[in-house]
C-alpha cells in the first residue's frame, strides 16, 4: 500500500527525516577529544638554548649594506662567477682565493630582453673591480640577495659576529670530526670540554671555522653553517653542548663513558649507551626466543650490534 501525504505536509516531513542523519554527522566532530603535547613531547621539539646560540648572527639583505663591508674569497674558483673578458684558463693561477674584496655598490644593467638586472661591484686591495651578476631585478635583490649567499665569498661581518659570541668561550664537543691546522681530519672525541680561541672564516661550504683546544692541550678546529636550523648536521647545535651532557648520565660508569667519548662500546653496555656512543642505527630488528628479547641493530658503516634483554651481547664493526 502506497503511503501518499499531502503537498502540504512535505515540507514539514522532510526537515524530519534530514534530522536524525545530521545529527550524526555532527556528533562524530562534536565528539572528537581534544589532542595535547605531553609534557615530554613539548620538551623535545622546544628549540635548545644551543640551537639559538648564534641566532643573533643573521645574514644582510643587499639594500642594507654599507660601502665597503668585507667579503673574504673562498675559493679561487670564485674568479668564475665575476663578469670578465673571457675565461682565465687556469682559475687557480689568479689567486684570488684568501683575498678580500669589498662592497663598492651596485649597477642596474639592461640584458638582452630588455630588463634591468642588478650587478654588485667589489674593489680589491689593489684596486681592481669585479662585477657579481646577480641575475635579479631591483624589485627582487632588495630582498632575495643577502650577505651569505654570494657564491664562494664569505660575509667577514658575520664572521665577527660570531666571534664574539664564541672566543674564549668553554663548550662541550658532540662531534669527533675534528681537523688540524691544516685541514686535515683527525680522530676527535665527543662530549669532552674545550676552550674556543679562535674563530674565523671556512670554506666555501662551510664558512665558519672554530678553533680550540681540549683538557690536554691539543688544538683542533671544526667547520660550521651559519643558522640555527635543527635538521643542518654542520650547526652550532650539532657541534657543540653549551653544557656539560656528561652530568645527565649519572648511572654511566667513568669507564663506559670514557668508552663513549671515543665512539667505542663493549658487551654489557645498555642500548642507551650504545647510541650516545655510535648514534642512531639505521635499522631495527627486534624478536624474541623463548626466554629472552633480541635485538638487531644496523649501522651505516656496516656495524651491527646484538642485544639481548637490552645489553649488549656481541658486536661486528
Amino acid at each position: 500500500m502506497k503511503l501518499h501525504f499531502p503537498s502540504k505536509y512535505i515540507f514539514f516531513i522532510l526537515p524530519c527525516l534530514l534530522l536524525p542523519m545530521l545529527s550524526s554527522c555532527f556528533t562524530g566532530v562534536e565528539g572528537t577529544k581534544k589532542i595535547t603535547l605531553s609534557k615530554e613531547d613539548r620538551k623535545a621539539i622546544r628549540s635548545s638554548e644551543e640551537d639559538n646560540f648564534l641566532s643573533s648572527v643573521k645574514s644582510t639583505p643587499l639594500m642594507d649594506w654599507e660601502k665597503g663591508r668585507p667579503f673574504l674569497v673562498a675559493d679561487n674558483r670564485a674568479i668564475l662567477i665575476f663578469d670578465q673578458q673571457g675565461l682565465p684558463p687556469d682559475p687557480d693561477a689568479t689567486g684570488l682565493g684568501g683575498s678580500t674584496l669589498l662592497f663598492d655598490g651596485i649597477e642596474n644593467r639592461i640584458n638582452l630582453a630588455g630588463k634591468s638586472s642588478v650587478c654588485i661591484v667589489f674593489t680589491a686591495a689593489d684596486g681592481s673591480k669585479y662585477v657579481y651578476n646577480t641575475g635579479k631585478t631591483p624589485e627582487q635583490a632588495r630582498e632575495g640577495i643577502k650577505s651569505d649567499n654570494i657564491p664562494m665569498l664569505i660575509d667577514l661581518g658575520m664572521i665577527q659576529e660570531a666571534a664574539n659570541l664564541l672566543n674564549g668561550k668553554k663548550l662541550w664537543t658532540r662531534t669527533s670530526l675534528w681537523y688540524d691546522r691544516n685541514g686535515n681530519r683527525i680522530k676527535g672525541k665527543k662530549f669532552v670540554p674545550v676552550n674556543v680561541s679562535v674563530v674565523g672564516p671556512g670554506s666555501m661550504v662551510f664558512p665558519l671555522k672554530v678553533g680550540f683546544t681540549d683538557m690536554n692541550g691539543n688544538y683542533a678546529e671544526v667547520f660550521l653553517n651559519f643558522g640555527n636550523s635543527g635538521t643542518d648536521s654542520r650547526s652550532f647545535s650539532h657541534i657543540f653542548y653549551l653544557d656539560d651532557i656528561r652530568k645527565k648520565f649519572p648511572s654511566v660508569s667513568d669507564e663506559v663513558w670514557e668508552l663513549i667519548c671515543n665512539e667505542k662500546i663493549q658487551k654489557g653496555m645498555t642500548k642507551e649507551e650504545c647510541k650516545l656512543s655510535l648514534g642512531n642505527p639505521s635499522e631495527v630488528s627486534a624478536g624474541h626466543d623463548y626466554s629472552q628479547t633480541l635485538d638487531l641493530w644496523h649501522y651505516p658503516d656496516g656495524s651491527v650490534l646484538w642485544f639481548e634483554d637490552g645489553l649488549l651481547s656481541r658486536f661486528r664493526k
